[in-house]
């Protein structure tokens, strides 16, 4: 019997709470929320931006439209069956998880492009991008990077034309002493990265050039 007054508690709870949502005054917000790609063929890679994501409106009550962040929202795109090339993908609310109560009443796009480049590797030189100048009398004597050549994957027409990589700036201005420092590699914005994580160290050394 006590299980059963439980149940039935429970019950008159739910329908409360249920008429209490129902009646509840109701809103209507934008969002953006993110793509997620997944199941994403190991041999390609995306190359048009999707960062931007995708609009949506919501209707519901206003406790919950109030407490909806988009932390927790996004939409899947599965790229299981793709190839190289242009994928078109309808957007829908499907898969949007949103409280009960709460509606998707617009989407923009209703349709995303991905556009996928086949993924290879090369190993390319490295060169050591030096700015400023030494300090009065004394002048570069040679500058060395270890390693001279890394691993990097990115979509094959960046990576065949790809002959060398720099590293960002090293400042040498003002000095009179060797420099020796880590030094990370500028990408300049390609869609490329490191096969494997490694720590590039350059090395300049100074000497007089028998000036005052």
């Amino acid at each position: 019997m006590r299980n059963i007054f439980f149940k039935i508690l429970a019950l008159v709870l739910a329908v409360i709470l249920w008429f209490l949502v129902v009646g509840e005054e109701r809103a209507e917000v934008g969002l953006t929320i993110p793509l997620e790609l997944v199941n994403m063929p190991r041999d390609l890679i995306v190359v048009n931006n999707l960062t931007q994501g995708i609009d949506i409106r919501v209707n519901g009550p206003r406790s919950l439209i109030r407490s909806l962040t988009t932390r927790n929202l996004s939409k899947s795109l599965d790229l299981s069956n793709s190839r190289a090339g242009t994928a078109t993908f309808p957007i829908s609310s499907e898969g949007i998880r949103l409280p009960r109560g709460v509606a998707i009443t617009r989407i923009h796009p209703t349709q995303v492009a991905v556009v996928l480049q086949k993924q290879i590797k090369k190993t390319i030189p490295v060169k050591v991008r030096i700015i400023g100048r030494p300090a009065k009398g004394y002048e570069v004597d040679s500058v060395k990077i270890r390693p001279e050549e890394v691993e990097v994957a990115g979509p094959e027409e960046v990576i065949k034309e790809l002959e060398n990589l720099f590293t960002k700036p090293v400042d040498i201005s003002g000095r009179r002493d060797p420099l020796v420092q880590e030094v990370p590699l500028d990408f300049r914005f390609l869609q490329i990265s490191l096969v494997r994580n490694l720590t590039l160290e350059v090395e300049v050394k100074i000497k007089r050039t028998g000036g005052p």
